[in-house]
């Protein structure tokens, strides 16, 4: 079992260090599923919980809502995005190898998140500005490695495939967000206040 996961994550690796094109992915629909459940695993575990908080249990309910809901909708219409770019442009073969290996960067970018989330629980306020600065360069760097993604799966140059790995994420994120607001209006109107709130204290700070 180890080995096979390892085989799956081994391309997704190389794609980090522009090396690799997602022909190199296991495009099956085995590995389709197991990077969504430990994509969305990862999600969960990342979300805020009362015992780790000072909040209200009903307003970190809500909050556990909104941080869930909105990437699991990001993603879908990102999916929905790339195959719709890919059915343009003739090139329907490539959906399952690309979605694969975006799903594969998304893991390794969340484990990262998740890693540097468990860090600051434990120095986060010493080393605020240090997680800062690598969360900046962990997101770049995932940018980076979904040009290299769409450099492949679009037949673009690199720049161009950067510059699609940025707005399929504004526009599916954008989408995201509205729908969320439709659906969750009240939690997303707590969110938004705990967003106010926050930034309003480091502003103070």
């Amino acid at each position: 079992m180890s080995q096979k996961f390892h085989q799956m994550l081994l391309p997704i690796f190389r794609l980090l260090l522009f090396r690799g094109s997602p022909v190199d992915v296991n495009g099956s629909l085995a590995t389709i599923a197991t990077f969504s459940i430990l994509l969305v695993a990862l999600v969960w575990l990342t979300l805020p919980s009362a015992g780790s908080t000072n909040l209200n249990p009903e307003v970190v309910s809500d909050l556990r809502k909104v941080l869930l809901v909105i990437p699991i909708i990001t993603y879908a219409f990102a999916a929905l995005m790339i195959f719709t770019v890919l059915n343009i442009r003739k090139f329907n073969d490539r959906f399952p190898k690309t979605i694969s290996a975006c799903l594969g960067l998304l893991l390794l970018f969340q484990a990262g998140m998740f890693l540097l989330s468990i860090l600051s629980m434990f120095f986060g306020s010493s080393l605020r500005s240090i997680f800062g600065a690598v969360q900046i360069a962990m997101f770049c760097w995932f940018i980076g490695a979904g040009g290299q993604v769409f450099l492949h799966a679009f037949s673009l140059k690199l720049y161009q495939g950067i510059l699609a790995t940025i707005a399929i994420i504004l526009v599916s994120s954008l989408i995201a967000g509205i729908i969320t607001g439709i659906v969750l209006p009240e939690e997303v109107g707590t969110y938004a206040q705990l967003q106010d709130q926050l930034f309003q204290l480091r502003s103070s700070e």
